[in-house]
């Protein structure tokens, strides 16, 4: 009768060094990109014609690589405006005259009803940001404020590509100790099956 054997070979840690590598890619990925669509709401509100949603990433927000998303309807039928025309000015609140000009594109997010701005703000404090927004019901201008706090460390960038390898030898070391532990686990059952071959031996004997 045969018997139940452990099965492991390369296969199998290479499985999991398969299995850590992706967790590592991903954790990398989700790192370095620091923004996604969407983001923290700052102002949501109509004004004129248009309603106007604006969010921003990161969160907690904070100089360096920053997001702000824009959301421009018709304020009567909430109908999405992409080919609306959208402008961004960021100026801090104690240097109201050294404002910083962006044009926030439509499509440049996976949400393509969004008008998105992706640019590096130079240093922390309070920020006023204003919103100029140009369709087909003419024109409109809002702003909301919002503190950005200060930029991360540049290493906090990097970590996921030094982490992923010790997950792999991490895992690696877990699957050798399961494949060890698996065989003695199996051995009792190997000589219980004996034991009852023998047993019906004898009472064949009889």
């Amino acid at each position: 009768m045969s018997q139940p054997r452990a099965k492991c070979g390369w296969r199998v840690p290479c499985r999991w060094a398969a299995l850590a590598l992706w967790i590592g890619l991903i954790l990398a990925g989700a790192n370095t990109r620091a923004f996604a669509d969407g983001g923290t709401v700052r102002l949501s509100q109509t004004q004129g014609p248009y309603r106007i949603t604006a969010l921003t990433s990161p969160n907690p927000f904070r100089s360096g690589p920053v997001e702000i998303n824009v959301l421009v309807q018709d304020a009567t039928s909430g109908d999405a405006l992409p080919d609306a025309n959208v402008r961004l000015s960021l100026a801090l609140r104690d240097e109201p005259d050294e404002a910083r000009l962006f044009v926030a594109h439509s499509g440049a997010t996976t949400n393509k009803l969004f008008h998105s701005a992706t640019f590096q703000l130079p240093r922390a404090g309070e920020w006023t940001v204003s919103i100029d927004v140009e369709g087909p019901a003419g024109t409109a201008r809002t702003s909301f404020d919002v503190t950005a706090g200060e930029r991360l460390p540049r290493w906090v960038s990097f970590w996921p590509w030094f982490s992923w390898p010790f997950l792999v030898v991490a895992l690696f070391a877990v699957h050798q100790t399961l494949a060890r532990a698996t065989p003695s686990a199996a051995h009792p059952l190997s000589t219980n099956n004996s034991s009852q071959r023998g047993g019906d031996g004898d009472n064949l004997g009889y």
